[in-house]
């Protein structure tokens, strides 16, 4: 699969985009959920709730957060593929994270919701053809492909794994 051009997404979902090795997306985001169980398995209980400055999320809520976003994203990526030209609107990823109960979850039991979520989507994308891959939508505000959609997927879970390994498991 070709690699999303710049005209294909909304401008701050480039450097998401970037962080995406390659061009087999679908690789990329089967490889992830071996990615989130290694660096769980490194988290000890004593840091599963914590936040490494006032007002951040802790590692169960950023977690959580990348499962949000994912399924937030994979409906807008159905609903583009399906050439289903209704605006989406946007969401308040602080106000999904304030409400979650994420902390009050076990590790073991965020991730492996992470990995049905991620199944189920691939299950989905796997099916895009190039038609499907190459429909626009609309939400919040701003227009994006579908082959867009899941690069940002996997760009914004590279994201947070990388904010995990520097800002919450240095010592």
């Amino acid at each position: 699969m070709k690699r999303p051009q710049v005209n294909e997404h909304p401008a701050y979902y480039t450097h998401y985009i970037g962080l995406v090795k390659g061009d087999n997306i679908l690789k990329q985001l089967e490889d992830q959920v071996i990615d989130i169980q290694a660096i769980i398995s490194e988290i000890p209980e004593e840091k599963e709730n914590y936040a490494y400055a006032p007002g951040k999320w802790t590692i169960k809520e950023v977690l959580g957060h990348i499962i949000d976003t994912e399924r937030i994203m994979a409906y807008r990526a159905l609903r583009f593929a399906r050439k289903d030209k209704t605006a989406l609107p946007g969401f308040d990823e602080n106000e999904y994270v304030a409400n979650s109960d994420y902390n009050k979850r076990t590790l073991y039991d965020i991730a492996h919701e992470f990995a049905i979520v991620r199944e189920s989507n691939l299950a989905l994308f796997k099916h895009f053809n190039e038609e499907a891959l190459d429909q626009r939508g609309t939400a919040n505000n701003n227009e994006a492909t579908v082959r867009a959609i899941l690069f940002m997927i996997a760009g914004h879970a590279n994201h947070h794994l990388n904010v995990i390994k520097t800002k919450y498991l240095v010592d």
